[in-house]
């Protein structure tokens, strides 16, 4: 899973970074954007972990990039550099300024956030409309400005000269497959944290803010960066009692992951055994025979079937083996729905 982190300048962007990583080293950082990838903990995999005692154990891992400088281009529209860094993403998270700073000595009001929200997603907008312009450009003079590919094209540039997201237009699986090769930054889904000073601490600042991404089917948060940081010099098993005291409840890097995975509508099933014990994050509702091709695409190719059972069976089982002898442990074809927390083995032959 890749999320893309950006936010204008000041906005406490590399400290979110720092704050998530739980890596202090980047603050006060100045140089270019940083990638950092997390291992998330499932108490799910740590189970599976004991019973198997396999000699690899591999968690599903999060990586987090810093989109850049978001000073758009001449022209609108953000610089190619970021674009490129933004390639892949399988969600944006902006981050926006809430707490007090030199530059404004006060705290920001919900219209003066709306406003900066606004004019990040016309940049996201402009960036998108581009290589729209262009395709379309090419396809009226190779004489192909009739087709479905420049219908489909037409349909989205008359969505973002509106100020909407492709991400809103209800495309059909087929057509979403056809435009995945643009990265539409509007098409990628939208999280917005925004962070808070101290004082916001533990509760919800904006709730207007909130209410209108909710709405819009954005992700929503505020965290505490300042305060949270400074958790991470206090050893940790004496971190709980000063969140609580500071009504913080859940890490925000927590509660983050909980909602990018709510957000991108993502499951996670494992594989298991002597050699390995592993974590896979794959889009709710995806089919037997495509989760085999997230783990290779041979499995994908000569999938035959699959054996499937819930994590908790198989620990309540003890393993296996005597979920088979009793009939538990499935065979499911290639159009079998995987569900979330599901043991997954595939049979194949290629």
């Amino acid at each position: 899973m890749k999320i893309g982190l950006a936010g204008y300048s000041g906005s406490g962007v590399t400290s979110v970074l720092a704050l998530f990583s739980q890596d202090l080293g980047l603050l006060g950082r100045h140089g270019s954007p940083e990638i950092r990838s997390i291992k998330l903990h499932d108490p799910r995999l740590q189970r599976l972990t004991e019973l198997f005692n396999p000699r690899k154990v591999t968690p599903v891992q999060l990586d987090i990039v810093e989109l850049g400088d978001l000073r758009p281009e001449r022209g609108g529209g953000l610089r190619k550099e970021t674009v490129g860094r933004a390639a892949g993403l399988d969600a944006l998270a902006v981050v926006l300024r809430g707490f007090e700073a030199p530059m404004s000595p006060r705290i920001r009001s919900p219209e003066e956030l709306m406003k900066e929200m606004s004019s990040l997603f016309d940049e996201f907008t402009l960036t998108d409309m581009m290589p729209v312009e262009g395709r379309l450009e090419r396809l009226e003079k190779e004489g192909k400005g009739s087709s479905r590919e420049a219908s489909l094209l037409k349909r989205i540039r008359a969505r973002l000269e509106d100020g909407e997201s492709v991400r809103s237009m209800g495309l059909t699986p087929d057509e979403d497959r056809s435009i995945a090769g643009y990265q539409f930054l509007t098409r990628t889904p939208l999280y917005v944290l925004v962070n808070v000073g101290e004082d916001g601490a533990g509760k919800v600042q904006y709730p207007e803010l909130e209410a209108t991404c909710v709405s819009d089917g954005i992700g929503y948060m505020e965290i505490c960066g300042k305060a949270e940081l400074e958790l991470l010099e206090i050893p940790e098993e004496e971190r709980a009692v000063f969140q609580e005291e500071l009504g913080l409840g859940l890490s925000s890097k927590d509660r983050f992951i909980t909602g990018a995975f709510e957000l991108i509508d993502l499951i996670t099933f494992f594989t298991v055994g002597e050699d390995e014990v592993r974590g896979w994050t794959v889009p709710n509702g995806i089919k037997a025979a495509e989760a085999a091709g997230k783990i290779h695409s041979d499995l994908q190719r000569g999938f035959i079937r699959a054996e499937v059972l819930p994590w908790d069976d198989c620990l309540a089982l003890g393993g296996l083996a005597a979920a088979k002898e009793t009939g538990r442990l499935r065979i499911e074809g290639k159009e079998y729905i995987l569900k979330d927390g599901e043991i997954f083995h595939v049979r194949f032959n290629v």
